[in-house]
């Protein structure tokens, strides 16, 4: 098993691609801790995860997220995989109605949340010279939105973040890279679909999988697919990038 004998970090791990990578990392043979702020949707996603640990906590708060940092290294002793996944999708709207605190609330999970990961785990990491890693980001940290400021801004910074650990951590032997996901047929692109047209979400729905050119959603077990395999040594020159998972929408 690729991941026999490895010890995982997975954030938003109570559902979508947090949830799909713990299982996938586990049923490799990883050990996985599952950070969310959501308690009991976290307590029966673990629970689907053979011996799976779960901690709550909010990674936009820098007190918790070292917090379950030491819990992984209090219970592995190392950390060798972590998925920097958390995120909100916030409000839609244009920017001249978003509040500050619209922006905040976004920034401080996709945008703070990711940099205060990314740091605690570093600092494992570069103690015991290697790692690996990848951040969720998004294909919005490519392209823009007339209607989705905040998230936009947060998931470009993610890139940004991605690049510069990877230059940090190469010298560790430490490996960084983003994915970024297109339409995924998630809780979050449902939620999405209902802030554009509360009264008909469902016609969204299909209409944005006809844009897509392979004619669908993607599903958080493909997402998972691809960040499992850039943990993995397959991926043991892959660094630095992020990667895009979006059926060819931007091809």
């Amino acid at each position: 098993m690729r991941f026999e004998g490895r010890f995982a970090v997975v954030t938003g791990a109570a559902a979508g691609f947090g949830l799909a990578v713990s299982a996938r990392l586990t049923a490799e043979g990883a050990r996985v801790v599952m950070v969310d702020r959501a308690a009991e949707a976290l307590k029966q996603a673990a629970a689907s995860v053979p011996g799976a640990v779960p901690v709550v906590a909010d990674v936009s708060h820098e007190s918790e997220v070292d917090a379950y940092v030491a819990r992984a290294t209090a219970e592995f002793g190392r950390i060798d995989l972590f998925f920097n996944n958390a995120g909100i999708e916030g409000r839609m709207a244009p920017m001249t109605e978003l509040s500050v605190d619209d922006f905040d609330r976004v920034w401080a999970v996709n945008g703070r949340g990711v940099f205060l990961g990314l740091r605690a785990v570093l600092k494992v990491m570069k103690a015991q010279k290697s790692g690996a890693i990848v951040n969720t980001a998004s294909m919005a940290a490519i392209r823009g939105s007339a209607t989705f400021s905040p998230y936009v801004a947060a998931k470009h910074a993610v890139a940004g973040l991605t690049r510069c650990a990877a230059l940090e951590g190469a010298p560790f032997g430490i490996r960084v890279n983003g994915i970024a996901p297109g339409h995924i047929d998630t809780r979050m692109a449902r939620d999405l679909t209902a802030q554009i047209d509360p009264d008909d979400p469902d016609s969204v729905f299909d209409r944005v999988s006809k844009s897509i050119p392979l004619g669908r959603y993607g599903t958080a077990e493909e997402v998972a697919n691809l960040a499992v395999w850039l943990l993995s040594d397959e991926a043991s020159y892959v660094s630095g990038a992020t990667h895009l998972i979006d059926g060819a929408l931007n091809a």
